[in-house]
């Protein structure tokens, strides 16, 4: 049966262990690899205009950026970025990474529930690999959607439903992974199948009842993952 609902024994108390104690482990597993080469994907999804070239400054929320690898990619890129986790130890990892690489970011400690800006505070919010993990997901993208200016884009990369590990090692084996990468890929499906995968109608319904328009869903990796996009509305 798809998972569509974080399951009841895998609880935020849980979630918040792991990623503290396995900060480091996390930060190698998406440094390199097709989670990290999906990143890139990502993020040339995205139709962010080019930094100084007329556009002003544009403003980006990396939400949940764990290690701050996406995040430190648009700030030398000469995007104004700030990030979020609630995961203390990835953040020193973060600061570190981006202080070594001279990366500008601006990094805070928050939960994805409920954010430490105000309304309309930026022109893009992005989550990658996240909003599938969260306790309560009509909160977090609520919240994406009201820091977000109007006009500007909300987006996000997460399982599809079709994501499992018999797929992923059919997908190893068909792109000739080595055994590594195949098993962070593995890794990942598993922590879907013990949170959530989106079935087609029941994202899109989250995505529109949390206030997006103009969505775009796209599926990557061999049909296991969501690229999905929706612009903000003006508010009365």
């Amino acid at each position: 049966m798809v998972t569509t609902q974080v399951r009841g024994w895998f609880r935020d108390p849980i979630k918040r262990m792991l990623f503290e104690l396995g900060a480091g482990y996390y930060a190698r597993k998406l440094a390199t690899g097709p989670e990290a080469d999906l990143r890139r994907e990502f993020l040339h999804s995205l139709p962010l205009p080019s930094s100084g070239n007329g556009h002003g400054t544009i403003s980006v929320l990396d939400v949940g950026c764990g290690p701050g690898h996406v995040a430190r990619a648009l700030a030398h890129c000469g995007y104004d970025v700030t990030a979020v986790d609630r995961s203390r130890s990835l953040l020193r990892i973060a600061r570190k990474l981006a202080t070594r690489e001279r990366a500008a970011v601006r990094f805070h400690l928050s939960s994805v529930e409920k954010l430490p800006f105000p309304d309309s505070s930026f022109d893009y919010c992005y989550a990658t690999g996240v909003v599938y993990w969260v306790e309560h997901l009509a909160a977090t993208l609520s919240e994406m959607v009201r820091v977000t200016r109007p006009s500007g884009l909300v987006a996000s990369l997460d399982p599809h439903a079709s994501m499992s590990i018999a797929k992923i090692l059919a997908y190893a084996r068909e792109k000739r992974l080595n055994a590594r990468d195949t098993r962070k890929l593995i890794a990942w499906a598993t922590s879907a199948q013990c949170n959530r995968r989106f079935e087609e109608g029941h994202l899109r319904r989250v995505l529109t009842d949390a206030g997006l328009q103009s969505l775009t869903l796209e599926q990557r990796l061999g049909g296991m993952v969501w690229f999905w996009k929706g612009t903000v509305p003006a508010r009365a």
